[in-house]
């Protein structure tokens, strides 16, 4: 760095325009805590000073804002893309999402079928990062960190097919009563466990609120009935698309 502004001194530099910034937390591997950061600087002649514009964050689009089919098809796009380039290349690309929607902070899932099986579903009900981010995040989590199913191998990317769900906050419910099975997501927390299904998952296995809560208490490796004695739940709703659209 002293050498090229040495450099751009003697050339009669006098102005730095920065181009862009971004660190490591912000790649779909990295780790927010601890981040190295990357910077372009042109350094040109004219008047003296410096253009730091590059450095203004995005626009973020509302958090109540639906998405369109644009930001829809953008995400199962970047899912795709994010799994192919890892397993070609071993490498993860940097999200640069188009539509100020996906860069506002939103937790999501992403599952991975392969022939109507499933091969992995991984996802972050609340997230800090933006949602373009989570969504390759949960994309390479769902085929090779679901620890139910062995990782997914590169000769099954073409035949797979991807459903993203994007989701409002969890909520509390006060009472089972308020939970309707298809429409909400439910996250069970008890003795220190916890266990969640998403909304579709009631309706694919045709469970009543009864039996899908049940179900939660046993996928927290709890009594079936602990719904009923003083479990904390909570609701959410999901946004889910995909599965038609990205069939091979």
């Amino acid at each position: 760095m002293l050498a090229a502004l040495t450099a751009a001194r003697a050339l009669g530099a006098s102005r730095g325009v920065v181009l862009g910034y971004a660190n490591s937390g912000d790649t779909v591997a990295g780790e927010p805590e601890r981040v190295v950061g990357y910077g372009a600087v042109a350094l040109t002649r004219g008047a003296p000073g410096a253009d730091t514009r590059a450095l203004a964050p995005p626009p973020v689009g509302p958090a109540t804002a639906p998405l369109g089919e644009a930001e829809r098809s953008e995400l199962i796009a970047l899912a795709r893309a994010t799994l192919e380039q890892l397993y070609t290349t071993d490498t993860l690309p940097l999200p640069r999402p188009a539509s100020p929607l996906l860069r506002r902070p939103q937790g999501a899932f992403v599952t991975l079928r392969r022939g109507g099986e499933l091969r992995g579903c991984v996802g972050q009900l609340t997230s800090e990062a933006p949602l373009a981010l989570t969504v390759a995040r949960m994309a390479v989590g769902a085929a090779r960190n679901d620890r139910r199913f062995l990782p997914v191998a590169a000769a099954e990317l073409p035949e797979l097919t991807i459903e993203i769900s994007v989701l409002t906050p969890p909520a509390r419910v006060r009472s089972p009563a308020a939970i309707q099975p298809g429409r909400d997501g439910v996250l069970l927390e008890q003795s220190g466990r916890q266990a969640v299904f998403l909304p579709q998952v009631a309706t694919e296995q045709g469970w009543g609120r009864d039996e899908l809560l049940s179900q939660l208490c046993l996928k927290a490796g709890l009594a079936p009935g602990c719904w009923r004695q003083g479990a904390r739940l909570s609701t959410f709703q999901a946004d889910v698309f995909g599965t038609a659209q990205d069939r091979p």
